[in-house]
């Protein structure tokens, strides 16, 4: 019994490590060990102790374990790829501003964020809880150990096409997030490009940085409901990705 509930443990707290919003620094470690605890206690209630393999220790056990802690990684990471899209939008948005060199160092993440990358990644985190798909998260994880059972996991090699289709899918949505502003700021370059040639006495350096972060705030408010709706459609694919590989698994 000691080792089926080391296995689910281990499953969960990974998952946790690694899963969005969940593995936020800013999430208290106490608050972390207590969810996965409890969740710990759900998901022992949905396994058959009569229907797994005989488990023992040793060798063998670790090697089980490390399996259940690549399985909740890659389910925690996947949940986290719709929000590295966002902030991937974000730095595009940046760059072209010319935000590049302002980024900031995030406490949050331990690392340097671009502006409108943060702003990005706020707003899904708010969309995140308001459509409860945090409730669908953990329902996921609970509901894995029916579809993979605890020390029954492998695998196959349709998971290597699968994580390519999702990184792939995780570019393509960040791109289209980002590309109304990009392209309004690409317009605004080949505005100012032209004025170069026809005005060459316009000091065109103190000119586009205050122009460019205008127009790009401008388009921010302006495009903003449809960025909402734009997140609320595409971080439900998240579960959804979870989904397709607990069945590719089992």
């Amino acid at each position: 019994m000691l080792e089926v509930i080391l296995l689910v443990f281990f499953r969960i707290v990974f998952f946790i490590a690694f899963s969005p919003v969940l593995s936020s620094r800013t999430f208290p470690a106490v608050l972390k060990v207590a969810l996965a605890i409890f969740l710990t206690i759900i998901s022992l209630s949905t396994i058959s102790i009569t229907s797994l393999p005989e488990l023992t220790w040793g060798v063998t056990f670790l090697f089980l374990l490390l399996k259940e802690m690549m399985l909740g990684f890659a389910m925690g990471f996947i949940g986290q790829l719709m929000f590295t899209a966002v902030e991937i939008a974000g730095q595009l948005i940046d760059f072209q501003v010319g935000f590049s060199m302002a980024q900031v160092y995030d406490t949050t993440f331990q690392i340097s964020g671009s502006q409108y990358g943060k702003l990005n990644y706020w707003l899904a985190t708010c969309v995140f809880f308001i459509t409860n798909l945090h409730h669908q998260l953990i329902r996921g994880i609970v509901e894995s150990f029916i579809l993979v059972p605890v020390g029954t996991v492998t695998f196959p090699g349709v998971t290597i096409e699968g994580i390519v289709k999702v990184f792939s899918q995780t570019i393509e949505m960040a791109v289209n997030l980002a590309a109304p502003i990009v392209i309004a700021l690409l317009v605004i370059d080949l505005i100012l490009g032209i004025l170069a040639r026809t005005v060459p006495q316009i000091n065109l350096l103190l000119l586009s940085l205050p122009l460019k972060t205008g127009v790009s705030f401008f388009f921010a408010l302006l495009l903003l409901p449809n960025i909402a709706s734009f997140l609320n459609k595409i971080l439900p694919t998240s579960i959804q990705f979870i989904q397709e590989m607990l069945h590719s698994f089992s």
